[in-house]
Formats: structure tokens, sequence, C-alpha cells
């Protein structure tokens, strides 16, 4: 048996253990009144991956802001000295982390995409994402049978010539107009994206799935976004986007609907799901759906899969940041119960956001431009401008606590945890034979854990007070 421990120092002001090799076996015979019981012959979702994006403000500071570039990816991407990231979620075009706008196509509406030019994706973006494949590849040797780094491909807006209000911002600053994608403009907005995704295909990368937009709930004017009811969405996918990926030959990209938040306003506790659903051709259609954590309940995912457990489920985005729990003792025990929730109510997936941002939460040209303030947002690791030196976050380790130890293809098995107050845990079953379990101890003292796994042996260990702790059966 392995473990490996992280929890913040003393003071908060930086992390004591970062997973770290630890003993912390207790003698047999112990008194403990919480247990984990562990059965890997019952086995539940598949897992994709875990990891974050390469948004355009990623990939600016790589290129031009780190100074030991590829030290950043080896600590990400590495499967042998990193956390090994296995998934990332990239943005069709600009998000709200971007250095200055730019577009795929030219100012004028060009119905036959005739001027369709990805070369800005393919100089800034595509080299990073590039070269985080490479040290993936290169760390699992030869002889790796595992896939690729699985992408997801998701546009924060379609072309503002393709939208109601015509503009790349999901509401007019001064009218308020909301954009939603225009009826006339769903066959070439689906032949957009397939051409996005054929792009990154050439460049030897692996689309694993694509979702319509960003946020459908959340058109705002602050940076591009856009409107999307179920209805519309339903459409689009049945009529347009799958029967358009099959045509160029890509018809194993996972559609996943959606992609945001547990639960919204308009669409309370995965209503818009449910509502999508209802139609046939979208639901043949939809490999799943794809989900934010920013509102609402983990358990909403397990709602949906009990009523449609054929269909996949997603987390495609979990930022951390300066709005919510700050690094490094609340971001890191926060996040790490989150994660955990997401996996023990089906998620196949946790992706956070930015891959990495500066001290001040940028580049975030739509912040400054619109809120007039930087970024509050944290990516994994943060970027000081004027030495070039590179932090990783508590946010970094959080995700690493199972990106490092849960490849792809990995399964969540059944766990229980009795009389355990204050305690979280994930277990998974590897393609390798080992069974992980990721432990997160919310309380300010140490706490005696007692591990069953069925069939094979039975543990007792101390958790650490305010820790995550990641407990391998080889």
């Amino acid at each position: 048996m392995r473990m490996f421990t992280t929890y913040a120092n003393a003071h908060d002001t930086m992390l004591e253990a970062a997973l770290r090799p630890v003993d912390l076996r207790v003698a047999p015979g112990a008194e403990t009144a919480a247990t984990l019981v562990l059965d890997p012959a019952r086995p539940r979702q598949r897992i994709d991956g875990f990891g974050a994006s390469i948004t355009q403000a990623t990939s600016y500071l790589w290129h031009n802001a780190m100074r030991h570039p590829h030290r950043a990816l080896r600590d990400l991407f590495s499967v042998t000295e990193g956390i090994g990231i296995s998934m990332l979620r990239q943005p069709v075009g600009p998000s709200d982390h971007v250095t200055r706008p730019y577009r795929f196509t030219r100012r004028r509406p060009d119905r036959h995409l005739r001027t369709l030019d990805f070369r800005p994706e393919e100089y800034t973006i595509l080299p990073m994402v590039k070269a985080a494949q490479a040290m993936r590849a290169q760390s699992m040797g030869p002889a790796a049978s595992a896939p690729d780094l699985n992408i997801i491909v998701s546009p924060w807006s379609a072309p503002w010539w393709m939208k109601t209000n015509f503009s790349a911002l999901g509401k007019r600053p001064l009218t308020r107009l909301t954009g939603w994608l225009r009826p006339a403009a769903y066959p070439v907005y689906a032949e957009y994206l397939a051409r996005f995704i054929e792009t990154y295909r050439r460049h030897g990368l692996h689309v694993f799935g694509v979702t319509p937009t960003n946020e459908p709930d959340y058109p705002q004017s602050r940076w591009p976004s856009m409107a999307m009811s179920p209805s519309q969405q339903a459409r689009f996918i049945a009529r347009f986007l799958a029967p358009c990926l099959r045509a160029h030959g890509l018809g194993d990209v996972r559609i996943m609907c959606w992609d945001h938040n547990y639960s919204t306003d308009h669409y309370p506790d995965g209503r818009f799901v449910r509502e999508l659903y209802m139609d046939p051709r979208a639901f043949a259609a939809t490999a799943g759906s794809a989900w934010h954590y920013y509102g609402g309940a983990a358990r909403t995912m397990s709602d949906i899969h009990r009523r449609w457990p054929t269909k996949g489920i997603w987390v495609t985005e979990a930022s951390g940041g300066d709005w919510g729990p700050r690094n490094w003792d609340d971001a890191l025990v926060t996040m790490g119960a989150r994660v955990i929730s997401m996996m023990n109510n089906w998620a196949q997936s946790a992706v956070l956001w930015n891959i990495a941002l500066d001290t001040r939460g940028g580049p975030d040209y739509y912040y400054l431009r619109n809120d007039h303030t930087h970024s509050s947002n944290r990516g994994l690791l943060t970027v000081d401008r004027r030495t070039g030196e590179t932090t990783r976050n508590a946010d970094y380790y959080a995700l690493g606590h199972f990106s490092k130890f849960v490849p792809i293809g990995s399964h969540c098995i059944t766990s229980e945890l009795r009389k355990a107050q204050r305690l979280h845990a994930a277990a998974f079953a590897t393609p390798d034979g080992a069974v992980a379990a990721v432990l997160c101890n919310e309380r300010v003292d140490p706490a005696t854990l007692r591990i069953d796994v069925r069939g094979r042996e039975s543990r007792m260990i101390t958790l650490p007070p305010r820790s995550l702790t990641t407990v391998v059966f080889d």
C-alpha cells in the first residue's frame, strides 16, 4: 500500500506537504469509529480524464512569460514526474481569458466559410497543446497502450454574423439584446465546429468530445457568449451537428449537451438536460451531458444518471479563484471534496479552468475592458511575469490527487463511508489492477480510518487534519 498526502502549513501561507509519500498506518486493533468499505467487484462509471484548459491566456504566458516552460509541461502532463493531466477542454475561439479578441473568419458574413482561417489557433495555442501531448506520451514510454490526451472542444460563441444580436458578446452592452444562434446559421455553425475539430485531428490531437456552446444560460455583455434553449440545442444537435460530424468522418466525437451549472435560474437542477432528452432525435445523437460546478449540487448528475443510465456525464469546468476558496488550506480541501463529490455522482471527468494565469488573474482583456479590474480567477499555476517563476497552486494538487493515480480507462467503484463525519472518499479500480482511494479530511484534527477492500485486505490509517490523501492498493 502506498499513500500520498497534501496539507497547508500552520500559517496557511503555503503547503506543508505536497503529494508527499507518507506512512500513515496505525497499529492493528486501534479504535476507530470511521470505516471506508471499497468493492472493486462493483464498478461504476468509466473515467475519461482529469485536467484543465490551455486558454489563449495560458498559451501566451507559456510562450512569453515562463522562465521554464518545459518544466511547467513536465509538472502538469508527465505521468512519472508530474500529475499526469489526461484531459483538456479547449475553447473554440476566444473565451473570457485572452490577450485580445480574435476570430477565425473575416468581419463580413461568410456563409460558405471561404475565409475560414484557424491560424490564430495553430500559431498560438496548438504548439502548447501538442507539446503537452508529447510530454505525456514521452513519460508513458513506447509500450504504453493508454489512449492519447483526451480533448473536449467548447465554443463560447458562434461568429458574430451567425447570431441574432450580430455580436460575439452574449448581450449588446447598451441595448442588452441577447444573442441566439440564428436558425439559418445552424448548418454553417455545424460546419464551423467540424472544421475546427478537423484542424486538431490534422495536428495529431485526439478530440474526444464537443459541446454546442459554453454556458447557454449565461449570455452577457462582458465577454463572448451565446444563449441557447433546450429545444434550439436539441434541433441543432440532431439535425445539423451530428450529421455534419458524420459527413466529415468525425462520428466518434461525442456530442455533449448543456455545458453549464448543476443548476441555473432558468434551468434548475438539470432541467435543460431533461427537456433536451425529451427530443428522441437529440437523445439518440447526444453522448451525454457536460456540467460546471458553480451553481447547484453535484447530486443533480446522479438524478440525470438514474433516469438515463446509458448517457455519459462529464464535468467540464470548475475554476478556482479568490471569489471562492482561497489558497491554500481552504482551496485544497474544498476543491478536493468537490471533485470527490463529482466522482460519486457519476462524473467521468473533472476539468478545472485555466492551466496558468499571472499574479493578477490575467491575461484578461475582457475583464479589464468591461469590469475595469483584473480577473479574480486562479489557474493551476501562477506565473510571475516580472521574474518568469511559476508557482503551483492548491488546485494543482487537488487535481493531482486524482490525475496522477487514476488514469484513463479506470472505473469508479462502489464505496461506502460509515460513521465518518466530515470525511469524503471516492475510489477507483485502475487498468493495471490497482485500487486507488482519494480521501479528504475536513476536520481540524487527525482522523483514524479503517479501509476495507473487499476480497483483498484491511488497513488502518490516520489522515492529517485538513488534508487530501490518496491511498493506492497495488
